[in-house]
């Protein structure tokens, strides 16, 4: 060499300037290329690539392990080999793992039509399972939230029936019963029957707003459709209000199918007429 050093001092050199590599840079034992990442999933205990070929030829039950165990596992032993493993072959790694990611990820689609169809009715199912849990989870918590009978509220204690037992004298009313027949016993206890208010009712008012503007198509105020109303009957203001809102109630009623016209003031008494078409119509008529 033109500067004087042999091969072996070459050698030395470099040994000592370093290639920045650990385990290209200690030259006492051969260079090793660094083992595959090693998984430990359901079913599988082994390196990355042997889980791959295993994988693609179908020879292994793949659906059957987790996506995110496999993923942290890959993530873990990248980090655990940062620095002493290079770029290049971190990066077949990935590659590695991008497929048995892909592989995974396509087993979770149906296969066919046939098995999608299934998989959507599953879904379905499972589904309304939830939706009938939640009611039967909602209805639990109304019933809990009612007071408990024994603990918050009591019940009445049974009525005690009466005894069959008796005595002489039980026996002598008995007879006695029997031998005076139906006149002797006691008579039927009246049944309560409420007494039907008669009001005037909607139908009534609709009867006599027609019948007062086929007579005067010009109408009137509101109290030219209320009946008569005697002084001295019973619940006269009650009839009278009653009267009011029947006859109201109809003519709005009548309005709203265009037969008749309704108009009222700023506090102004509420004025009926017949509607101006109904009106010509009649004359024609």
């Amino acid at each position: 060499m033109s500067d004087g050093l042999t091969d072996g001092e070459e050698r030395e050199d470099d040994r000592e300037e370093g290639s920045g590599d650990p385990v290209w840079d200690d030259w006492s034992t051969p260079p090793r290329a660094t083992e595959m990442p090693v998984l430990h999933l359901d079913g599988f205990d082994g390196p990355m690539d042997l889980l791959l070929d295993l994988a693609e030829r179908q020879r292994i039950d793949f659906g059957r392990m987790s996506i995110r165990d496999l993923a942290e596992q890959f993530v873990a032993a990248m980090e655990r080999l940062v620095g002493r493993v290079s770029l290049e072959r971190r990066a077949d790694w990935l590659v590695l793992a991008t497929r048995l990611v892909l592989l995974r990820s396509r087993l979770l689609f149906p296969t066919s039509p046939e098995a999608a169809i299934a998989a959507e009715q599953d879904a379905g199912a499972e589904l309304r399972r939830l939706e009938a849990m939640v009611f039967v989870r909602a209805a639990a918590c109304w019933l809990t939230a009612r007071p408990q009978l024994g603990i918050d509220v009591f019940a009445r204690p049974a009525a005690t029936a009466p005894s069959r037992e008796g005595g002489y004298v039980a026996l002598m009313e008995a007879c006695l019963v029997v031998l005076r027949g139906r006149g002797g016993r006691p008579e039927e206890a009246p049944v309560y029957r409420p007494v039907v208010q008669e009001f005037w009712r909607v139908t009534d008012a609709l009867a006599r707003i027609r019948t007062v503007l086929a007579e005067q198509p010009e109408g009137g105020d509101l109290s030219q459709f209320l009946p008569a109303i005697s002084v001295d009957v019973a619940n006269r203001d009650l009839r009278a209000r009653a009267a009011v809102a029947s006859t109201l109630l109809a003519g709005l009623e009548l309005a709203r199918e265009g037969a008749v016209m309704i108009e009222q003031e700023e506090d102004g008494p509420v004025l009926l007429s017949l509607n101006r078409s109904q009106a010509s119509l009649a004359m024609q008529g």
